[in-house]
């Protein structure tokens, strides 16, 4: 088990030993930088703790491992807003490229955990949101059949036709997701984990856990003090400190290591099958298949964080640039790395700043991040906010 997760050692040896001796808690906080492996290990858990053999081999042949391998097993909920938009159009590559069953297994996983944050678990009392876009589920659905590991796919142009249908109607089915996970769901779920279980358990992966309203984290708050008896919830957060103390404390931490260059290499050579990667980062591989100038955003952040340096004014076609909603998330989280480029013995062009004052820029950021999530606010004020704060020195 755990084959998939790639280049976490430490996590997947101590998660193989805790689900040996039968130690795995009941609730769980996978931590870690973007596309560090925390959903795929959430997944691996998830099929683990249902196997009906209890070793969950890579190859179980069990029906709980066969289901949990489709994303379609009933006792495993997913949750929670994630990158579905650049997810998708990669794995349609990897399909088109290689047209191996290994590539079907990734596009259906990465299609699934779209549409498995529409199971009417979740969205009982409020069917009538569900029920608009029900008729685009099962299109997807439908579409899905040709492209089931073990068929032979469709000829090129008819796969590609398939493929983009698959693409719009995700864009759609994506955008009633949500920022954040609504309260209703979390209650949700408290019903249904006192419901009688198809397996010997039940699981619960909430992805950008950080990202939840005060609503949700107390509701949430509430099951995790008494948690139902095998029932198991993990939580994802590239945020540690967006998480509240009062559930952080009820969670055993699991900490994802940013993958280094060879790691990243290594997933997207045996993963995503890219013979001669040319990207620095697996960020940098999905944000291209989702529709941005990874170059070009570097260079707007370096101009930002530049001008914020030199206390120069704002330059407002910038800030423009850099709020719209497709740039947003990227654009902090490149200015993030640009401002770890300023530490002290690190090469970068901007020369060094004192560490107290890189540490201000990325309290700033994350507050940015947090006020968008959290309130939505509009981008291009927090934008501009965020430049003149870094500009007096990160005292605002």
């Amino acid at each position: 088990m755990f084959e998939n997760v790639i280049a976490q050692k430490e996590i997947v040896e101590r998660l193989r030993t805790e689900i040996a001796g039968g130690s795995v808690p009941s609730s769980l906080l996978f931590s870690g930088p973007p596309y560090s492996g925390k959903a795929t290990a959430a997944l691996e858990l998830a099929r683990a703790l249902t196997c009906e053999r209890g070793d969950a081999a890579w190859n179980c042949t069990c029906r709980s491992c066969e289901m949990q391998r489709f994303l379609v097993h009933p006792d495993t909920l997913l949750m929670g807003p994630r990158y579905f938009l650049r997810e998708v159009p990669a794995c349609a590559n990897v399909v088109e490229r290689t047209g191996r069953p290994a590539a079907q297994f990734l596009y259906l996983r990465a299609v699934r955990k779209l549409l498995r944050r529409f199971d009417p678990v979740l969205w009982e009392g409020v069917e009538t949101k569900r029920n608009t876009l029900s008729t685009a589920i099962q299109e997807v659905e439908d579409d899905l059949s040709p492209l089931m590991p073990g068929r032979e796919l469709p000829e090129a142009k008819q796969l590609d036709r398939l493929l983009r249908r698959i693409e719009e109607r995700c864009a759609k089915i994506a955008e009633a997701v949500g920022d954040s996970v609504p309260i209703g769901q979390i209650r949700n779920i408290l019903f249904w984990a006192h419901s009688t279980a198809q397996s010997k358990a039940k699981v619960v992966i909430i992805e950008s856990a950080d990202r939840m309203l005060d609503a949700s984290r107390n509701a949430l708050l509430k099951i995790l003090e008494e948690p139902p008896k095998d029932v198991y919830f993990i939580l994802l957060t590239t945020r540690l400190g967006g998480v509240i103390p009062t559930i952080r404390s009820r969670l055993r931490p699991y900490h994802f290591r940013e993958r280094d260059e060879q790691g990243a290499t290594e997933v997207l050579s045996k993963i995503f099958r890219e013979e001669e990667p040319e990207h620095q980062s697996l960020g940098d591989y999905f944000l291209t298949w989702g529709g941005t100038d990874v170059e070009h955003l570097r260079r707007e952040a370096g101009r930002f964080l530049g001008g914020a340096v030199a206390g120069e004014p704002a330059n407002q076609e910038l800030m423009t640039l850099l709020s719209s909603q497709e740039m947003f998330v990227p654009f902090l989280e490149e200015l993030a790395s640009a401002c770890g480029k300023l530490l002290p013995g690190r090469e970068g062009r901007l020369g060094s700043l004192p560490v107290d004052r890189i540490e201000r820029f990325a309290r700033l950021i994350r507050d940015c991040a947090s006020r968008r999530e959290q309130f939505n606010q509009n981008p291009a004020l927090l934008v501009e906010s965020l430049y003149y704060n870094m500009r007096e020195g990160g005292s605002g």
